[in-house]
């Protein structure tokens, strides 16, 4: 037996009483997940506040929206690839290779290759860590051209002595360009006390990048639904998370498996809507429309199946402008707090409050959010971020172009992806202390 094969069957059975039960069951692991603005993070910037934090991840979100209508329609079939790369959001700690080399990696729903910078680096982007060097790891392996995952994808293609290239670009025009390539990923698991790897999964190793990556950028995990993606590479067909307030010291989790079901009381569900592929990995659902106090408000695109993307990587939630506009309508009618139209402008946000307006009190009316066959009960701390001292605006914003769930929206909502059945569901929890 080949050294190579040996290590890595060793890597695979020192973990599977950890990963796996009795009949080859799979047992669920899980994985802490953080804010990247969090002060827990290795990106943590002290030197900015807040709201500085939070101008910041809202103009990242409407300014890869504006650049995504030139490609994307409301048709989900026009979605077709993912809308930013360097979107501020939550992120995990993942290892690669025989040494477990430490990446943070941004947890992202609406992308399909989990990737990271290597070195050496022809044209990369500059990051604070060292970029990955794969000739430390002796289970680093190049994928062939042959390789049934170099295969489907527009973004895959056949290069030199036979090697799986990738190109792979973000609506923004970002992209991330270098070898397909198999070794060992390794996750630290709180639940199995140990760091779980998984021999010869395929990852991108990136040695052209470029684009509005930022230098805390250190790798994507890819979870769209698609052959590459890390939950169908592992055959996880169900992981849930629960996302912490933003830049808060809140630690949650990801579990992947079984254990990643929801149970108790105030769970809903939804369709979840998929077509496992390269060119529509997304996780689509079907937004019907707001209920805002005792105002229901429904959007002409409620019949339409799966006019919604969940994207655990995007800040804001847009949403069919028609039912974000009767939304505001409503606001505008029961909140007595001033408009901050400067704020508004500035920004690009649908509606901002100053809250120490006279006379202001700013509570609003009870949102609950229709979808198919579920109605979710929407808490004000996911409706409203405050951009600045005395500003607070609405996280939702109206499109006319394809529809986001962000992550400001599924903030302390537990969130399940059950791809075998077919079911998307919420449960409201305290997301910092999140087990």
């Amino acid at each position: 037996m080949e050294l190579s094969t040996k290590l890595l069957l060793s890597f695979f059975l020192a973990q599977i009483l950890c990963i796996r039960g009795g009949a080859g069951s799979v047992v669920s692991f899980d994985v802490d997940m953080i804010h990247s603005d969090s002060p827990l993070s290795p990106y943590y910037d002290p030197s900015i506040t807040n709201f500085e934090r939070a101008r910041r991840a809202v103009k990242s979100s409407l300014d890869h929206q504006r650049v995504s209508h030139s490609s994307f329609g409301r048709s989900r079939r026009s979605f077709r690839s993912p809308i930013r790369a360097g979107e501020f959001g939550y992120i995990m700690r993942i290892s690669l290779g025989t040494n477990k080399y430490p990446i943070w990696a941004i947890v992202d729903t609406g992308s399909t290759l989990t990737w990271t910078q290597c070195s050496p680096c022809e044209g990369c982007f500059k990051q604070n860590a060292k970029p990955y060097n794969p000739k430390t790891s002796r289970s680093y392996k190049l994928a062939k051209c042959t390789d049934p995952q170099c295969q489907g994808a527009g973004y895959l293609s056949c290069g030199y002595g036979s090697r799986c290239n990738y190109l792979y670009g973000y609506g923004d025009g970002s992209e991330t360009g270098g070898n397909l390539a198999t070794d060992i990923v390794s996750f630290w698991s709180t639940r199995c006390a140990k760091s779980v790897s998984f021999p010869r999964i395929y990852i991108g190793c990136g040695y052209v990048n470029g684009g509005t990556f930022t230098p805390v950028t250190t790798g994507i995990v890819g979870l769209a639904n698609s052959p590459l993606a890390i939950t169908n590479q592992l055959n996880v067909t169900t992981f849930s998370y629960c996302l912490p307030n933003l830049f808060s010291n809140g630690r949650s989790k990801i579990v992947f498996g079984p254990q990643a079901k929801l149970k108790g009381r105030g769970v809903v569900s939804t369709p979840l809507i998929t077509e496992s592929s390269y060119e529509n990995p997304f996780y689509y659902f079907t937004f019907k429309g707001f209920r805002v106090g005792s105002t229901e408000i429904t959007t002409l695109f409620a019949n339409q199946t799966g006019n919604t993307v969940i994207d655990s990587g995007t800040t804001l939630t847009f949403l069919p402008y028609d039912a974000v506009h009767g939304m505001v309508m409503v606001l505008n009618k029961t909140v007595k707090c001033q408009r901050n139209y400067t704020a508004e402008q500035d920004i690009g946000l649908d509606l901002c409050y100053n809250i120490r307006s006279p006379g202001c009190d700013l509570r609003l009316p009870r949102i609950v959010v229709h979808f198919d066959g579920a109605d979710l009960v929407w808490p004000e701390s996911n409706a409203l971020i405050e951009v600045e001292d005395g500003v607070k605006c609405l996280t939702i914003v109206g499109t006319f172009f394809v529809s986001i769930w962000g992550n400001t929206a599924q903030m302390n909502f537990k969130t399940e992806y059950d791809t075998a059945n077919g079911l998307l569901k919420f449960q409201r929890a305290d997301c910092s202390k999140s087990k």
